[in-house]
């Protein structure tokens, strides 16, 4: 969450984006360590746009859009709220849980707590 009270997420597209998000966890580590205080970061990183692209296809940006403004009871509620087959439906709200774009509290009810997602692509290493 940000100054204003926007919680937001930031998606990085940079070749090196596993030594980079690596880089940021030692970082944040030996700070700790050393008693300093750590800014908590909330990005997501990505090798490539192809990479980017496979996970947040045009359907699962509709889900994430829909669950942002509705939370939904469960997978089947969500399914038929979207007029999506519950199995393909299913594999992206797991495909979105896995990198933390979605949230699924023990009853399922499923939600999408981000009001912003921002992404930076480098193209020059």
């Amino acid at each position: 969450m940000d100054e204003s009270g926007i919680i937001k997420r930031e998606i990085r597209v940079t070749r090196g984006a596993l030594e980079q998000a690596a880089t940021e966890v030692a970082s944040a580590w030996k700070a700790a360590e050393a008693g300093q205080d750590v800014e908590a970061t909330d990005h997501l990183y990505f090798e490539d746009w192809s990479a980017l692209c496979a996970v947040l296809t045009p359907k699962r940006f509709e889900l994430l859009r829909h669950l942002r403004r509705a939370p939904a009871a469960s997978i089947r509620a969500l399914s038929r709220e979207l007029g999506r087959d519950v199995k393909r439906v299913h594999e992206d709200v797991v495909a979105l849980e896995e990198i933390g774009l979605v949230d699924r509290d023990q009853s399922g009810r499923l939600s999408m707590k981000f009001d912003e997602i921002s992404s930076t692509i480098r193209f020059a290493a």
